[in-house]
């Protein structure tokens, strides 16, 4: 079994001079930005009909595989999510408050001519009704 705990000096590490010299920094961060680059560029190259190739490929999957189009949609969402539940209102002061409220009314008031009247309820009474 191999020891779990290595001494600092035998541990691999970036830059050691037995030949092999680690991961470079910045390296994923290079490879990344040139994939999206790329991945950029071929999702806007133009077709014959004017859109482009990654508009027609994203309808393709979505009509004819539905499951992968989901599942796409559903890896780009994010993770997790920070719900305040806390209203809006709770950081207005008494006075914002009390403005806020007028200008509600303000403009229910203001509707109420423009709103048309309900119709008329009618009640409809069952004839009579044999049970055999």
């Amino acid at each position: 079994m191999a020891n779990p705990n290595p001494s600092p000096s035998t541990r691999f590490g970036a830059g050691q001079i037995n030949g092999s010299r680690g991961r470079q920094r910045a390296a994923r961060d290079k490879i990344s930005a040139a994939f999206l680059e790329a991945l950029n560029e071929a999702f806007y190259e133009p077709n014959d009909s004017g859109g482009t190739k990654g508009l027609d490929a994203i309808k393709k999957v979505r009509d004819e595989d539905p499951a992968t189009f989901a599942r796409i949609f559903a890896a780009l969402q994010p993770k997790q999510l920070e719900i305040d539940d806390t209203p809006p209102e709770a950081a207005l002061s008494d006075e914002q408050l009390e403005e806020y409220y007028a200008e509600l009314q303000r403009r229910i008031a203001a509707e109420k001519p423009a709103r048309a009247t309900p119709p008329a309820v009618v009640a409809i009474v069952p004839g009579s009704q044999r049970v055999n």
